[in-house]
C-alpha cells in the first residue's frame, strides 16, 4: 500500500474517533456535575454520522468523492444476498426465541418490541443508521483498505477500529462497565468480519445496511450468547472450508 494512503487511512481512523467522542463529550461532563446547555448535550445524535461525513470530507479532499459512491453500489443488489440476509435474520430470531425459552426469558420480545409500531419504526430506523455506518466504515474505509493491503489485514483493522469507535456510546450513554465492554467489543469485531466479508463479496452497501440492521433485529438475546454463536458459525465455515480443500 501507497505509504500516504495509509496515512490518509490512519488521519481518517483517528479523526473518526475523536470527533465522535467530542458529540458524547457534553453528556459525560453532565453526569460528572458540570452543567451543560442542552443543545450541546443533544450532539449525541450525530454520533452516527460522523463517519459519513468524514468519509464525504476526506474522498473529497483527495477528489474521490466519484469514485466512493459509486464503490457503494458497484454491483446490482443479487438474491443470494437477499436470502443470505433473511435466513441470517430467521437464524437470529430462533436463537433469541430458543434463549428466551431455556432463561425462561419471556418478555425478551415484547420488552424489546412492545407493538408492531414498534417494530417498523425500529427497523426504520435501524437501517438508515446502518446505511449511514456502512457507507463509511465498510464502503470507504475497508474498501480502501482491502485494495492495498489485502483482505485479512483490511477486516481485522476495520473491525478493531469500529468496535473502538463504539466505546463511548458504550461507557457514556450505555454506562457499560469494563467486563461488559469488553464482550461488546468482542461482538462488534466479529459482526465486523461478517459485514465486511459479505459487502467485499456481494458490493452493495444496501443489502449490507439490510444485514447489519437484522444483526441489531434480530440478535437480542444477551450478547454474550451471540458471541458464542457466530464463534461457532466461524468454526463450521473453517471447517467447512478446509474439508472442501482437501477435496
Amino acid at each position: 500500500m501507497n505509504k500516504n494512503i495509509f496515512v490518509r487511512i490512519v488521519l481518517w481512523t483517528i479523526s473518526v474517533w475523536a470527533f465522535s467522542f467530542v458529540c458524547y463529550l457534553p453528556m459525560l461532563l453532565e453526569q460528572n456535575g458540570i452543567g451543560v446547555p442542552p443543545i450541546l448535550t443533544a450532539a449525541k445524535y450525530l454520533f452516527v454520522v460522523v463517519p459519513f461525513v468524514i468519509s464525504v470530507v476526506f474522498s473529497s479532499a483527495h477528489s474521490e468523492f466519484k469514485k466512493w459512491l459509486t464503490g457503494l453500489f458497484a454491483e446490482k443488489i443479487k438474491l443470494k444476498s437477499l436470502a443470505f440476509c433473511a435466513v441470517t435474520g430467521a437464524i437470529g430470531l430462533a436463537f433469541s426465541f430458543l434463549y428466551s425459552l431455556i432463561a425462561k426469558e419471556q418478555n425478551l420480545f415484547t420488552d424489546n418490541y412492545p407493538t408492531f409500531f414498534s417494530i417498523i419504526a425500529g427497523s426504520a430506523y435501524l437501517f438508515v443508521t446502518a446505511l449511514a455506518e456502512e457507507s463509511a466504515w465498510r464502503g470507504y474505509l475497508l474498501n480502501k483498505l482491502s485494495d492495498g493491503k489485502g483482505t485479512p489485514f483490511a477486516l481485522i483493522y476495520t473491525g478493531i477500529a469500529w468496535a473502538v469507535w463504539h466505546i463511548p456510546m458504550w461507557t457514556i450513554r450505555n454506562s457499560l462497565g469494563i467486563g461488559e465492554t469488553a464482550i461488546y467489543f468482542i461482538w462488534t469485531v466479529l459482526l465486523s468480519f461478517v459485514l465486511g466479508k459479505f459487502f467485499l463479496t456481494y458490493k452493495n452497501v444496501i443489502t449490507t445496511a439490510l444485514l447489519h440492521m437484522l444483526f441489531n433485529i434480530c440478535f437480542i438475546a444477551p450478547v454474550q450468547y451471540n458471541v458464542g454463536l457466530l464463534c461457532l458459525a466461524a468454526a463450521t465455515v473453517l471447517v467447512v472450508a478446509a474439508k472442501k480443500k482437501r477435496c
